[in-house]
């Protein structure tokens, strides 16, 4: 069989999410050989699997089919990836923006004044495809708390690398964007989050 990029597409994104067959099989509830059937175009899903396997992938099933409408160029879409503490958000609505792809207990330390304290608190993994996601992020933050992310830029299931942002750091006050590496624009950054109260004077320079 030929001609249909889904099971490319299925291919790249099962890898853009470090994810084996096995666990793609059972999330769409086939076997590995089927998945890797798919990807090698041996066979195609069942067409009923077709919407699953879309969010599964947080894609329509268009970009699934790598299907553009005619005479329309081919939409980039924006994935934001952030991963931050559930303490550090006050606006709990900042989940209808995105999916949590992560969640674990771990142990922190946090600095109280001169003391450093140690505890335990819930992290997450945030993924959304939401154009203006990091302003959002923003309005839903508590004070005094500094977030930093990704952003990856896809094209039919495929990164496309170009002159945009790709690192973000957040709080309530500012949003700092940049393309890694910008070194010039890391040390002005660092400065303004020191005179911030957002983080500790170092001495250090990236």
């Amino acid at each position: 069989m030929a001609g249909l990029a889904l099971g490319e597409i299925i291919k790249t994104k099962r890898k853009e999410r470090d994810l084996t067959q096995e666990e793609v099989a059972e999330a769409m509830g086939v076997s590995k050989a089927a998945v890797s059937k798919w990807e090698n175009c041996d066979s195609y899903p069942d067409v009923t699997l077709l919407p699953q396997i879309a969010e599964f992938f947080e894609i329509t099933i268009d970009e699934l089919f790598g299907y553009s409408p005619k005479g329309k160029p081919p939409k980039i879409v924006n994935k934001y990836i952030f991963g931050l503490s559930l303490d550090a958000i006050e606006d709990r609505s900042i989940f209808d923006y995105s999916a949590v792809a992560k969640c674990e207990f771990v142990k922190s330390e946090r600095r109280e004044g001169k003391e450093i304290k140690s505890g335990w608190e819930v992290r997450v993994e945030l993924h959304s495809t939401e154009e203006d996601f990091p302003q959002k992020l923003q309005k839903c933050l508590k004070p005094g708390e500094l977030i930093d992310g990704m952003a990856y830029r896809y094209l039919n299931g495929r990164i496309v690398e170009d002159d945009k942002p790709n690192k973000y750091y957040v709080c309530r006050e500012k949003i700092w964007e940049y393309r890694i590496p910008s070194h010039k624009y890391v040390r002005q950054m660092l400065k303004e989050q020191v005179e911030m109260g957002l983080i500790e004077d170092n001495g250090e320079e990236e």
